[in-house]
């Protein structure tokens, strides 16, 4: 009998969260034992920062390969636990703010001028703020100190705060001074513009869809907005400036969870991922001349567009205990007393993610580079990064069509191989 105990668990931890940051040439995962940020293009370890976490990292939201913010899983001896967000420079491999909210934190989102933290009924905005290096050496003097070189800037001026409908979700949209959160009605989004020379911003309203929000995101130049609700069936795409309805895409006749939109970077794909295990590609750009929103009175099979190519992605076949993998094999069971005085053997509850009550493991995070690559990252105890491209195919009578061809896949926690 082999008694030998592995230097190393041949067990990876769970991916608890995904994020993208705001140029997309990064990606950070929250998971059950710290963070780890990877390139996008090579899913090549870029940083894996030594954070204080005697538990995971429920959310993670990245800016650049510089900046990190993170929540944690559950409280401990040094860490305020779910409601709670720090915000760390990687480069330096130091905290450099921290806030407790006193109520569990659902999601982050972090640019370059805002930090929004999404609560269950409403989002604190936070201003990032210069950093004075030495009046932080001294409040930090038990740690090295920074020496001279790049500013340091870090969330630390509250600016406002914003009602919103119960955003179990986690939903939300920022680009620089744009913040896009559901409305205080179901169905209803709110753009806010962010005023960062005073705490103030405006607001305008469109009613996007007659059931709750599920998913939503912003074209990388702020202008266009996509929508989905919790049925799955419509994408719809809005004008930020105008807040006209200019397209509308049909994923499917059947109810579906959206899991993740992206926009190309010069908008002219769409791009969305469900629990079916399916991504779809639109075309934001289908004929010559500028797109039209359809008269009201035609029939809507003539109306409906949809996708240009569709290929499956890699959903896995997760345990309902996904999230306990990466300490060993997890229990299915645990014990309890009885009202009698006796131990009772009960079924565990599955835990729930902050974005997610269900406690699904995160899938098809969508992230474009340039024109036609895809990226899909997957979490969960089989976490991986698939690479997707979309070429155009010329069919019989010379038409070109254009289809999504798959080009390979990593599990990104495991080796690490350059190519």
């Amino acid at each position: 009998m082999n008694a030998r105990r592995p230097i190393q668990s041949s067990v990876n931890p769970a991916v608890l969260s995904i994020d993208t940051s705001t140029k997309g040439d990064f990606f950070a995962v929250g998971l059950s034992d710290g963070v780890r940020v990877f390139q996008i293009d090579n899913c090549l370890t870029s940083f894996q920062p030594k954070v204080p976490l005697n538990n995971g990292a429920a959310i993670v939201a990245l800016h650049n390969s510089r900046y990190l913010a993170w929540v944690p899983s559950h409280k401990s001896a040094h860490i305020d636990g779910p409601n709670s967000f720090h915000f760390w420079d990687l480069v330096l491999g130091r905290e450099l703010t921290r806030f407790n909210l006193f109520e569990p934190i659902k999601g982050l989102r972090v640019d370059a001028k805002f930090l929004a933290v999404i609560l269950e009924t409403r989002t604190i905005v936070f201003q990032h703020q210069l950093l004075d290096r030495n009046a932080f050496n001294k409040a930090h003097a038990s740690e090295p100190a920074i020496e001279s070189g790049k500013d340091m800037t870090a969330p630390n001026r509250p600016h406002s705060l914003h009602g919103t409908t119960n955003n179990t979700f986690a939903l939300a949209c920022l680009h620089e001074n744009l913040l896009v959160l559901p409305a205080q009605s179901p169905g209803q989004v709110q753009l806010i513009t962010l005023k960062p020379e005073i705490e103030s911003s405006t607001k305008r309203v469109i009613r996007a869809h007659k059931t709750a929000l599920r998913c939503m995101a912003l074209s990388p130049d702020g202008t266009l907005l996509a929508t989905t609700s919790v049925q799955g069936t419509l994408v719809r795409v809005y004008q930020c400036s105008t807040l006209d309805q200019i397209l509308e895409f049909r994923r499917g006749m059947e109810m579906a969870i959206i899991y993740s939109i992206a926009f190309s970077p010069d908008n002219r794909w769409l791009a969305c991922t469900s629990d079916k295990g399916t991504l779809h590609v639109f075309d934001l750009q289908p004929g010559s001349g500028p797109v039209l929103k359809p008269s009201p009175f035609t029939p809507r099979i003539l109306t409906d567009i949809r996708s240009k190519s569709s290929i499956e992605f890699h959903m896995g076949n997760e345990p309902p205990y996904w999230q306990s993998i990466g300490s060993g094999t997890p229990s299915l069971y645990t014990w309890t007393v009885a009202p009698d005085g006796t131990r009772k053997r009960v079924k565990k509850t599955i835990p729930s993610l902050p974005n997610d009550p269900t406690g699904r493991p995160p899938k098809g995070h969508l992230v474009f580079e340039g024109e036609n690559i895809i990226y899909a990252i997957g979490g969960g105890s089989d976490p991986r990064w698939e690479k997707f491209e979309l070429r155009p195919v010329v069919v019989e009578g010379g038409e070109v069509v254009w289809k999504l061809h798959y080009v390979g896949f990593r599990k990104y926690l495991g080796k690490q191989y350059a190519e």
